[in-house]
């Protein structure tokens, strides 16, 4: 059984992260973000799941925990708000985040990718009907015919399918779709989601959903069932 090491400011207090994650088949095992953080190490944990108090620095909390022997290999999951999006990047020391407040498929099936990362299997591919998205090839095809996706185009396109039934906002799509260094303006994202929409062509258009005064999801495939 794998475990899950949970660091976090709320020990003594029910923790979602903690449910969720022990539900899913994971050992779990609680830390106090507060303790001496080389202890994590201890618990022998195949990913840590970070949950970070507000004010407290990312990067400097995860190389703490990364610094034991052998503890750098092991995956960071970080729990972050709309505020600590800033703080991700490459120099964050994570692996990935998932937004608060909690997804349950979203939560769990991170923790499962990050560890078994290489494993094979359904993950790599989304499917609907004749849509076929290939994650690892990076590669879209309808009836078996490539659509020619821009690399930020598919990448556009590979997240939010990833994320079925899951609303993003313009800002946060242009965080984990462009990456935190990006300069660009919430426009880059309307512009990439109408080219997507015209390659998708009429079937698969309206799988790419504009959420008002939100932003953008993809329908799941119960949503789109019911709209038909």
């Amino acid at each position: 059984m794998e475990t899950v090491v949970i660091v976090t400011g709320a020990i003594g207090r029910p923790s979602l992260s903690a449910r969720l994650a022990r539900a899913a088949g994971f050992r779990i095992a609680l830390r106090d973000i507060a303790g001496p953080l080389d202890e994590v190490a201890l618990e022998g944990p195949d990913v840590v799941v970070l949950e970070l108090p507000a004010g407290r620095p990312m990067r400097e909390t995860a190389e703490a925990i990364a610094a034991p022997p052998g503890m750098a290999e092991v995956p960071i999951l970080a729990l972050v708000d709309d505020a600590q999006l800033k703080q991700l990047g490459p120099r964050a020391q994570v692996a990935d985040f998932c937004l608060l407040p909690l997804r349950e498929d979203e939560f769990v099936a991170r923790i499962r990718r990050l560890v078994r990362p290489t494993a094979p299997g359904d993950d790599d591919r989304v499917i609907v009907e004749d849509l076929v998205i290939d994650l690892r090839g990076y590669v879209a095809a309808i009836d078996g015919v490539p659509v020619d996706f821009a690399y930020q185009e598919f990448e556009l396109l590979r997240f939010l399918a990833t994320h079925p039934g899951q609303a993003f906002s313009r800002d946060q799509l242009l965080a984990r779709v462009w990456g935190y260094d990006y300069y660009g303006g919430p426009r880059t994202v309307d512009i990439h989601v109408r080219r997507v929409r015209a390659k998708l062509g009429h079937r698969y258009a309206a799988c790419l959903q504009t959420i008002r005064h939100v932003g953008y999801k993809w329908l799941a495939a119960t949503d789109r069932a019911a709209a038909q």
